[in-house]
């Protein structure tokens, strides 16, 4: 028998457990999974929870009815805003405004919820009052500071190529209106498949990375 210490082994340690979504933002998740299957218009808080494996009251302890579930998804759509068209070091105006438009593209046609909900909210200019299901002249319908920032950031760049084009001057208005207006219609052609085996809406983006290429060289050329 040895007498030889015995090396203690180190003690292994708890491996880190991923973090789990709060319900409230899981209700939002599945929200836009089934508006993308299902439409805006035919979201059902049963489906969300039973999706979830909650009861109905459960999702009205988080959110007051369907409305509020989607302006918590709206919210989700400016913060996307608010990351695009960012300049990197290196980087021109022109490929900012390119990367910007494709990364809009990628981000739309993963939540077809998004575009969904963008294109139900332009379809009512004067405002919807959701209490009373009508629309309202009085519920003003202002355009998201997150917009207004994007439209700033563009408008910046856009000036950078203006100074060095002998064409027509393109506004930032002018690139959000053809480009993003461009995206929500092209996705709306190309939402034709079912859901997949995960029961999962998925876009072919192919043919609209295509098309958006070739109206960005257009304006940016």
């Amino acid at each position: 028998m040895s007498d030889e210490p015995s090396i203690a082994q180190p003690t292994p340690q708890p491996q880190p457990q991923p973090k789990r979504r709060n319900t409230k933002e899981r209700i939002i998740d599945e929200a836009e999974k089934l508006a993308a299957i299902h439409g805006i218009e035919h979201l059902k808080l049963q489906d969300v929870a039973d999706r979830i494996g909650i009861k109905l009251p459960s999702v009205y302890a988080h959110f007051s009815g369907r409305e509020d579930i989607l302006t918590a998804m709206a919210a989700r759509i400016n913060r996307t805003y608010s990351q695009l068209y960012h300049g990197k070091p290196g980087e021109t105006a022109k490929e900012t405004l390119h990367r910007g438009a494709l990364e809009l593209l990628e981000i739309l046609g993963s939540k077809p919820a998004y575009f969904r909900l963008i294109l139900r909210d332009l379809s009512v200019p004067i405002g919807y009052d959701p209490q009373n299901r009508r629309y309202s002249p009085n519920n003003s319908h202002s355009i998201s500071q997150e917009l207004r920032d994007l439209s700033r950031r563009t408008d910046q760049l856009l000036a950078r190529i203006n100074n060095d084009s002998t064409k027509k001057a393109v506004s930032g208005e002018d690139f959000i209106v053809m480009v993003h207006g461009m995206l929500l219609t092209e996705l709306s052609w190309a939402d034709t498949q079912p859901p997949n085996e995960e029961n999962t809406k998925t876009i072919n983006l192919d043919k609209s990375k295509t098309r958006l290429n070739d109206l960005l060289g257009r304006l940016l050329n």
